[in-house]
Parts: structure tokens; C-alpha cells; sequence
């Protein structure tokens, strides 16, 4: 499940974190500033559909029942890789993406990602975790700084990419002592230029730019990170068509397409659009209800508690299981569990994390599911 190594350091990890104290959270310096074409792609205008019937039939295209049962998996999406050239060796790579409103018109990368992590950070506003693998991006960005909970969700990557904008002395030393690579701007600012919108909120760069960062000894890709439905199953629980939360101040929707076979992103009651590759959607949606403390490092931050365990709601396929996460350590993978204790297996494709705060009127308990 994790890299040989990650075991031996975790105590470390928690070390440092306890040594760091708090500070402010400079943005990196960009020398280079080149221009920037805006791309912009065409969205094609969707029509809204009521669902009527508690009976679901699920349009998501299945693998292939005539592949061989030791095709491995891509190890973040769990697509067949025979379908799609095979499993790269190439290490993840995690980005840390803004989410102010200054930022939203010009978000490009997060449509193609594997995985998106959303947590809360200060002044009621979100930040997006960005994790890539099996595709690429170019560009990705607007780039912010990382924050202390980043280490517990992307540890159990093997030792992923990070690319960041930076942080203060206290983030930056936890993250170079931690299982993640730094490819942040601070260091290589060659990597990274300013482009669409106004500072801090126009750093970008693109995947084959942090990817030719990458050590020599990288130890290659990540493991399996879920488990996912066997091959010609689907996923099947609660009639759940439309789901909206709140993580901070920021308004989330989430609404299924079944022409599409996923869920579509909003916010603040507008469609989620990234601006190179169009609406933003996934065919998971995990929403885990998770305790929010004062950072250790950085006195204005909130940290994600995601060691431990909590509620959980799991949307797949327009319907939704209820049960449990579970993680016990930064390097292991979360755990996904139903009421009765059964493992949650995803659908094969991308999957977003929403890390709602307990209590609030995002909890789990309180999601508004229609």
C-alpha cells in the first residue's frame, strides 16, 4: 500500500509539525513574465432534466468484459490500462490551485485531473488539491501556496510532485521534510510563469514543466489509492441527483448528467468551468465530514484533521452510499466503508474529495440530496 520508506519517517513527520511555529505566507517571486494566450474552450449549453422516477438506469459505460482479469488498473482513476496504453511509471503530481473569486474565471487543469482534494482555508474560502497521473494539463493553474494538511491527504501517493507557489518557513520546512517532492515555484521559478488575472492570483505552469522536475530515483507510480467495482458492475444505492453543501462560505452543487455518466461542479450557483478544458464534473463524489483545528504552523490557517475516521457520503452512477472514512496514517490510503461495514467501490473515472467541516451544513449528515 505505501512506499518502504513512509513508515519509518511518519513519527518524524509529526515531529517537525510540532517544531514549526506560525508566520505569514509570501507568495513566490516570478522574475519571468511571459504572455499569455487565453484559450478559451467552447462549453456546449446544457438543458436541466427532472428526474421523476426513484428508478435509476445507469448510462456509464462499463470495462469490458473481455479483458483479462490481471489487466492491471490505472492506479488513481481505475480505468483498465489496457484501454488506455498501459500504467505510466511516472510519479503523481499534486497541485495546490486557488479558489478565490479573483481566480475562478481563470482555473485551468482542474477538468482533467484524477483526483481533486477540496479543503477549507482561511477567510471561508476553499483551495484545491489537484492530482494528476494519467493525463496532462497545460495550463494548470492559478497556483497558490500548500498548507500543513496537505502532507496527511498526499502522502500515500509514493512520494507525488508537489507544485505550490510556497508558503511560510513553517509550511515549507514540513513539506521538505514530508514523503512530498517540492517542485514549488520558490525553488524553480524557471518552471513557472504569471499569466491571466492579477497577483497573487496568475501563477501557472503545466504538467510536462513540474514532470521534468521529477528526481531520477523517483520511486514511479502510486498504488492503488481506491477500490473500485469489478468489471461489468455498477454503482447502486439512494436515488441522489443532485447534492449541495457548503465547505466554509463557499456554496457547492453538484448535479448528475446521465448523458455524461458523472456529476457536474457548481459554485456560488454557477457552473464550474474550466477555462481551457470546460465544465468541471467526476464520477465520484466523496464527501467526508472531518473535524477543522487552528494550523500548528500558521495562526490564520484552519487544518483538515483527516487522520482518524468520520461520516462519509459517496456519490456515484446519480446515487449516494452512506458510511464511514477511515485513515490511520498520512500514507495510507482512506478508507471507504458503508453502514453495515461493507467496502464503497468506486466507478472507474475521476473523483473529487470534498472535506466538509463537522457541524456544519456540509456534514454528511446534513447534505441536501435530491
Amino acid at each position: 500500500m505505501t512506499h518502504s520508506k513512509y513508515l519509518a519517517g511518519a513519527a518524524a513527520l509529526a515531529l517537525v509539525a510540532a517544531a514549526c511555529s506560525g508566520g505569514s505566507s509570501p507568495e513566490a517571486t516570478i522574475t519571468t513574465i511571459p504572455t499569455v494566450a487565453s484559450t478559451t474552450a467552447a462549453v456546449a449549453e446544457t438543458t436541466t432534466t427532472t428526474i421523476t422516477s426513484a428508478t435509476t438506469t445507469s448510462t456509464i459505460p462499463v470495462p469490458s468484459t473481455t479483458l483479462a482479469p490481471d489487466v492491471p488498473r490505472l492506479p488513481l482513476t481505475g480505468m483498465f490500462a489496457g484501454s488506455e496504453g498501459g500504467v505510466t511509471n511516472r510519479p503523481a503530481l499534486a497541485v495546490k490551485i486557488d479558489n478565490a473569486p479573483a481566480a475562478r474565471r481563470n482555473h485551468s487543469g482542474i477538468a482533467v485531473a484524477d483526483v481533486v482534494f477540496e479543503e477549507k482555508v482561511e477567510g471561508g474560502l476553499t483551495r484545491f488539491a489537484v492530482v494528476f497521473h494519467s493525463q496532462d494539463a497545460d495550463p494548470v493553474g492559478p497556483i497558490r501556496s500548500g498548507r500543513e494538511q496537505d502532507v496527511n491527504l498526499l502522502s500515500s501517493l509514493n512520494e507525488p510532485l508537489f507544485g505550490w507557489s510556497g508558503g511560510n518557513p513553517g509550511v515549507t520546512r514540513l513539506i521538505r521534510a514530508s514523503f512530498l517532492v517540492d517542485v514549488g515555484a520558490p525553488s524553480n521559478s524557471g518552471s513557472y510563469y504569471r499569466g491571466p488575472g492579477s497577483a497573487p492570483h496568475n501563477l501557472y505552469s503545466d504538467t510536462a514543466s513540474l514532470y521534468a522536475l521529477a528526481p531520477a530515483d523517483n520511486p514511479g507510480a502510486p498504488s492503488l489509492q481506491f477500490g473500485f467495482l469489478d468489471d461489468g458492475t455498477v454503482f447502486a444505492g439512494d436515488v441522489a441527483k443532485k447534492v449541495s453543501f457548503t465547505i466554509g462560505n463557499v456554496d457547492i452543487g453538484w448535479d448528475w448528467n446521465a448523458d455524461e455518466g458523472r456529476y457536474e461542479r457548481s459554485q456560488e450557483g454557477t457552473k464550474h468551468v474550466d477555462k481551457t478544458y470546460g465544465q468541471i464534473g467526476a464520477q465520484n463524489v466523496i464527501v467526508l465530514a472531518v473535524d477543522y483545528r487552528q494550523s500548528s504552523i500558521d495562526s490564520n490557517a484552519p487544518e483538515a484533521v483527516v487522520l482518524g475516521e468520520g461520516q462519509a457520503s459517496v456519490f456515484s452512477n446519480g446515487e449516494v452510499i452512506t458510511g464511514r472514512w477511515q485513515k490511520e496514517l498520512a500514507v495510507y490510503n482512506f478508507v471507504l466503508t458503508d453502514d453495515d461495514g461493507n467496502p464503497i467501490k468506486l466507478t472507474p473515472g475521476q473523483t473529487w474529495i470534498e472535506l466538509v467541516e463537522v457541524g456544519s451544513p456540509g456534514d454528511p449528515a446534513d447534505v441536501t440530496i435530491e
